[in-house]
Parts: structure tokens; C-alpha cells; sequence
């Protein structure tokens, strides 16, 4: 499994830190087992409100081309075949 493209960390308020399903899923219990060594993937947290999803709010502004990024749009060519 390789990194994102594009890394967005989203802000856990203080009271949701301590909990072990805003790690990310490899935290989880029953969990998936990658091959290998375990990667703490990605947070499982979301905000309740839209307007504060910091990935969403990234992902709308790319396609808006009101934000720019080397990553985006991905380059197909350098994609790794399954």
C-alpha cells in the first residue's frame, strides 16, 4: 500500500484524542491485516459539519481550480498497474 497523493490531516478536537478510532483504521479492532509491516493508515475521523472537513474542503477547491497541487490532476502514465 503506498502513501496518499495528497495528505490531509484533519483537526480532532481535544475531547476525541484520546479515543482509538480517530487513529485510523488499523486500529480498529478486527481490522484488516496488511502484508508486511502495518501502516497506521489513515484518520477515521470526520466532522459532523462539511465546512470542516479539511480533505473535502481540498478535494472541491482542486476541481473548482481555485487551489493548485503538483499531484493533482494525477498523471495516468505514472500510475503503478494492479
Amino acid at each position: 500500500m503506498g502513501s496518499p497523493d495528497i495528505e490531509i490531516l484533519q483537526d480532532v478536537p481535544d475531547e476525541l484524542k484520546a479515543r482509538s478510532d480517530s487513529k485510523g483504521e488499523a486500529a480498529l479492532r478486527g481490522h484488516l491485516k496488511a502484508e508486511g509491516q502495518e501502516e497506521t493508515g489513515s484518520q477515521s475521523y470526520v466532522p459532523p459539519d462539511p465546512k470542516d472537513d479539511k480533505a473535502l474542503s481540498l478535494a472541491l477547491e482542486l476541481l473548482r481550480g481555485t487551489k493548485v497541487n503538483a499531484a493533482f490532476p494525477p498523471n495516468p502514465k505514472a500510475a503503478v498497474p494492479n
